[in-house]
């Protein structure tokens, strides 16, 4: 898996291996975003116990999960506290089930035309613009930071591994607040370090049905050509990232401000 460089804001438990707090970034103008505001994760679907009560102490007031329904069938609802309240915004792109089916069909040949020679690589990229140029997906990530700018305050946002979806609402939200490119790219690629265990599970389940693991590699892991084509996609379509905020997203400049004034000391 590519190597990380970022162990920030994470919160070990046993039933989600992805679970951090965006607060303690430096924005570019010397602020600070604030702790227990904010938190990005993988399914919260197997918390045990000990985790569900770690959970609950962050006081959250709203999770949104980002999973399609089919997800949810497949790996479980969210293990969540009453208080807290629970909203689906379902984003298709970047649910690896599809690959996963592929590689059940066991067709080696069909594998290699669809994810060799960089085929892989490609689709996650595409996956990644995906979030800019479709419509549905797109509205899904801006509805997802009206909340946070209606400060429906702490929120957790998620989808199955925490790396995809997440990854990129992460990202959006961090170059709204002034976070560096370099520090929203080391908090985006941290989930390779923090998916490994079940990455690796995969690959060896993978592996005993005698498929070439090395066909998904790419797909199980973060590479900043993934994120930096979601960002390429955005500038292509509304000319520059706050184009893309307000036009695509349709969230102003004064809606900006407030989302930092809350997320940022």
């Amino acid at each position: 898996m590519t190597e990380t460089h970022s162990d920030h804001g994470r919160i070990e438990l046993s039933g989600a291996l992805n679970l951090r707090d965006l607060g303690g970034l430096r924005t570019a103008d010397g602020a600070r975003v604030r702790d227990g505001r904010l938190y990005r994760s993988d399914s919260l679907a197997k918390l045990t116990d000990e985790d569900f009560e770690r959970v609950a102490g962050l006081g959250l007031r709203l999770v949104v999960d980002f999973r399609t329904e089919d997800e949810v069938a497949s790996d479980g609802p969210d293990r969540l506290p009453e208080q807290v309240r629970r909203l689906a915004l379902p984003v298709g792109g970047g649910s690896i089930q599809q690959f996963y089916g592929l590689a059940m069909g066991g067709d080696p040949a069909k594998l290699r035309e669809v994810l060799g020679n960089g085929g892989a690589q490609r689709i996650m990229m595409d996956i990644n613009r995906g979030f800019v140029s479709n419509e549905d997906e797109r509205g899904k990530f801006g509805d997802a930071l009206r909340l946070m700018i209606d400060d429906e305050l702490p929120l957790l946002f998620h989808c199955t591994a925490g790396k995809d979806r997440t990854g990129w609402m992460a990202a959006v939200v961090l170059s709204l607040l002034g976070v560096p490119r370099e520090a929203i790219l080391a908090d985006y690629l941290a989930s390779n370090e923090y998916f490994l265990p079940v990455a690796t599970t995969y690959l060896s389940a993978l592996s005993a049905t005698g498929l070439d693991t090395s066909l998904f590699r790419p797909v199980l892991e973060q590479r900043p050509e993934y994120l930096l084509a979601a960002f390429g996609e955005a500038e292509r379509h509304y000319g520059t990232f706050d184009g893309f905020v307000s036009r695509g997203l349709g969230v102003d400049a004064s809606a900006v401000e407030r989302l930092r004034r809350q997320l940022t000391d």
